[in-house]
């Protein structure tokens, strides 16, 4: 009756966490946080954030507010931002009000949304072949050093032509 389950290979059988990880940490309505918030999960915000908000996934309820900078992996914005958001998939509700820049891989803006501040793409890093050090996105011509051609050139003497070579 009150044994573990086994699996038929007599190993006994992990339990079921996976269910329990899915399952938001929500801020209710009647709830108003003061600090920030740090989660490995997913939140949804009901209530009232004073405060940065870092999570997996974050959910921002028509009624609530977010009064600081969010950086996720998903949002779905209803309510209200005040503050930077940096995530990779961003969604501005009908009932959206915010008020900052969004930095992002992919945005969906529903008709009836408020946007003030800027929208930029998520810039990922490219590394040059031959440079390791430089990235392409964000860099100028002028801030790659480029390799040195040869010492004597570096030398101010005028570099001899090399002999081209099978490899």
């Amino acid at each position: 009756m009150f044994s573990k389950a086994k699996k038929s290979n007599g190993d006994v059988a992990a339990p079921k966490a996976d269910a329990r990880k899915q399952v938001p940490s929500i801020i209710s309505a009647s709830l108003r946080i003061v600090g920030n918030l740090v989660s490995a999960g997913d939140v949804q915000v009901d209530g009232i954030v004073d405060g940065d908000v870092k999570s997996r996934t974050l959910t921002i309820s028509q009624g609530a507010a977010v009064n600081g900078s969010i950086e996720a992996d998903s949002v779905y914005i209803q309510g209200q931002v005040n503050g930077q958001i940096t995530a990779e998939n961003v969604v501005l509700g009908a009932s959206a009000r915010v008020v900052g820049d969004v930095v992002h891989s992919n945005l969906i803006i529903e008709s009836g949304a408020f946007l003030e501040g800027h929208c930029r793409h998520l810039a990922v890093a490219t590394v040059v072949e031959d440079q390791p050090d430089a990235t392409v996105d964000g860099d100028s011509p002028s801030d790659v050093e480029a390799p040195a051609a040869d010492s004597q050139a570096a030398e101010g003497e005028s570099p001899q032509p090399r002999e081209a070579t099978a490899a």
